[in-house]
């Protein structure tokens, strides 16, 4: 998942306090709002003074006038005050207050009179020292009555709690929602894909979340779900292989077996009379017999280098005299077929590291099948080349029967032989080729084959050498 991804830890704390903040923060700004924008009043009135100064005490010579007089009168009523206007001689030139209020003005002296919450204030007007107009002021502004509401009560009153339970519960239900979708779904689908497992079906998918924890769950059930799956595909074949490899040691292992037992049997019934065919019985038993120790020996080391998981006996080879050696024990064999055995000569200082015993065999194998699949009078050449700075390559050549293309991607499958090589006359146990391919593969190295029908084979070995060690 490449979006947030968080520890239940951390979303815990994260939900805790957006439940601690959010509710108190939308609270307030909630009420703030509200006070500030749905008010049906002010609490706070504007003052009348500038209004009055502008308006009424610095335009006293135009009390008498009538057009004056209506401006002031819609001009005050809008405002919400109530006026009174009276000249020098306390006679009222301008009056719209209420009659009650009138009379009371008249028939006291006071200088503010407050009766049915009513406020009157006046403002004398002098001019040189001397009165010239007086002002009444009735400000009924404060005295509207108030609007209220069912909403406007439940804000007031109980407004700050309704709305902290509000987003409260808001918070509540995203959390259970996040629980349940990101949590506890992907929990159910983890039982699905393990019962999926134990019947051994591989194709599910896996849930990812926000959770830091699930996405490793859902990774590390992933990675088992493809190991799983290739350890099973792998045990099928590793069975299919097994039972191929018992029915063809059984078959490799009965041939022989045969031709021994009719030899004896043919020297124990007195067939062979004559010396001569009881050396010829001999001999053939004889051979069966070398070529059963070969299968065994084949056997052996194709089960440790596969099945048994024991450390290489390495230690520092000189390449040369590996190969030479080698190359000597097999000169008999090919002069019995007349084949001319060529070494190109490598370098003294070329040291590889090694199990000596397995390469022996890997080399023989090779070796040892290229003299056997080459015709009488053919040619088989060992060259090392060095040109590589982190691999010494070793090619076995030879231009005997090849391998066809069809073949060539099973020739290191063990027990495999072509249909030229299939009978017993090369005396091949079909192990050869896939004992080599495992201890090159040991040793860090590869081996691979290129071949053409009735032209030759060439096989390449690549292994990591040491170094080159100076010659003394």
């Amino acid at each position: 998942m490449n979006g947030l991804q968080l520890s239940i830890k951390k979303w815990a704390l994260l939900f805790l306090l957006l439940f601690l903040i959010v509710p108190i923060v939308m609270t307030r700004v909630t009420v703030y709002f509200y006070d500030h924008f749905s008010s049906p009043y002010q609490d706070e009135l504007e003052s009348t003074t500038p209004w009055l100064q502008s308006h009424v005490l610095e335009e006293v010579h135009r009390w008498d006038q009538p057009s004056y007089q209506q401006l002031l009168n819609r001009s005050s009523r809008k405002l919400g005050i109530r006026l009174e206007l009276l000249n020098s001689a306390k006679q009222t030139v301008f009056s719209n207050l209420s009659h009650t209020n009138s009379y009371q003005l008249h028939s006291t002296s006071a200088v503010q009179i407050e009766e049915a919450g009513t406020t009157l204030e006046h403002y004398p007007i002098y001019e040189n020292n001397r009165l010239i107009g007086t002002v009444y002021v009735q400000d009924q502004r404060s005295f509207i009555p108030r609007k209220t509401s069912w909403t406007h009560y439940l804000i007031t009153e109980w407004g700050g709690l309704f709305v902290w339970l509000f987003f409260f519960s808001f918070i509540l239900a995203i959390s259970l929602r996040f629980i349940k979708q990101k949590i506890l779904y992907p929990l159910k689908e983890f039982k699905h894909a393990t019962a999926s497992i134990s019947n051994q079906h591989f194709s599910f998918p896996v849930p990812t979340t926000p959770v830091k924890e699930i996405n490793e769950l859902s990774t590390a059930i992933q990675t088992m779900q493809v190991e799983l799956e290739l350890s099973l595909q792998k045990q099928e074949t590793m069975e299919k292989e097994r039972k191929l490899f018992i029915s063809s040691i059984i078959h490799d292992l009965r041939t022989p077996l045969f031709t021994i037992r009719g030899s004896l049997e043919g020297i124990k019934q007195g067939i062979a009379q004559t010396p001569e065919k009881l050396s010829k019985y001999i001999e053939i038993s004889y051979q069966k017999a070398t070529l059963l120790n070969q299968l065994i020996d084949d056997l052996h080391t194709y089960t440790i280098t596969n099945y048994i998981e024991t450390p290489l006996q390495k230690q520092e080879i000189s390449l040369h005299p590996f190969l030479s050696d080698m190359i000597m024990g097999f000169s008999s064999m090919a002069r019995e077929k007349d084949i001319e055995l060529i070494y190109s000569k490598c370098d003294n200082s070329i040291h590889i590291n090694g199990d000596y015993l397995l390469l022996s065999r890997a080399f023989e194998n090779i070796i040892g099948n290229a003299i056997r699949y080459t015709g009488t009078h053919g040619q088989v050449t060992i060259t090392v080349s060095t040109a590589d700075p982190d691999f010494v390559h070793m090619l076995i050549t030879d231009n005997g029967i090849g391998i066809s293309s069809t073949e060539l991607p099973y020739i290191f499958e063990p027990l495999y032989r072509g249909e030229k090589s299939r009978n017993r006359k090369t005396g091949g146990s079909g192990l050869g080729l896939a004992i080599a391919k495992q201890v090159v593969t040991q040793h860090e190295g590869t081996i691979f084959i290129d071949s053409k029908l009735e032209e030759g084979t060439t096989v390449t070995i690549l292994l990591p050498y040491v170094y080159k060690k100076p010659i003394s």
